[in-house]
């Protein structure tokens, strides 16, 4: 299924600015003009896990700016202007896969930081169709499901960071720590 949403890249998003100790600075910056020095915004990725521990890979939407069409684990995106890094998760899930989760969903995996954007990298446990999931075409060309094992040659071979998957796996199911998503 298909989310008409064409709004790919969506220049005009506004952003909080985070200063180099991931506090908000009371500022905001609109997403396509360049931050200052030690200014950065709020990124938020989930890796997305199902009952059998494949992990959900989605091919980026070949009208993006930045790596179009590639294969890649991660769902996420920026969060607007007065979001949270959970909120902004929720609303990116909701928008590219219309999963529907909550708070309570997200396992906390990692914080990066990186030139002018902080990271944070959740995990979570659906238990969800792919006929179930409907894309917003403007952002995923396709989604799949694939073995872990799959999953890792593929983020190693796009020269991401694969050690994310196994701490992600293992935060969610060798710890007990999710909640099904039906």
């Amino acid at each position: 299924m298909l989310n008409n949403d064409h709004r790919a890249n969506k220049t005009g998003e506004l952003w909080d600015v985070y200063d180099e100790n991931n506090k908000l600075t009371g500022r905001t910056h609109y997403r396509g003009d360049k931050l200052n020095v030690g200014d950065y915004h709020l990124v938020v990725n989930a890796l997305i896990f199902n009952v059998q521990g494949s992990v959900l890979l989605q091919q980026r939407s070949f009208q993006k700016i930045t790596y179009p069409g590639m294969w890649t684990t991660a769902t996420g995106g920026s969060a607007l202007t007065g979001e949270t890094s959970e909120l902004a998760i929720i609303r990116e899930l909701h928008e590219e896969l219309n999963l529907t989760v909550t708070r309570n969903q997200l396992q906390f995996v990692k914080k990066c930081r990186y030139a002018d954007w902080i990271e944070d990298w959740y995990a979570i446990y659906v238990d969800e169709s792919l006929s179930n999931m409907v894309r917003q075409e403007s952002e995923v060309e396709a989604i799949r499901w694939a073995t872990l094992s799959e999953a890792v040659q593929m983020s190693h071979n796009n020269d991401l960071d694969d050690c994310m998957l196994i701490q992600a796996k293992t935060k969610l199911f060798d710890s007990g720590n999710y909640q099904l998503h039906t």
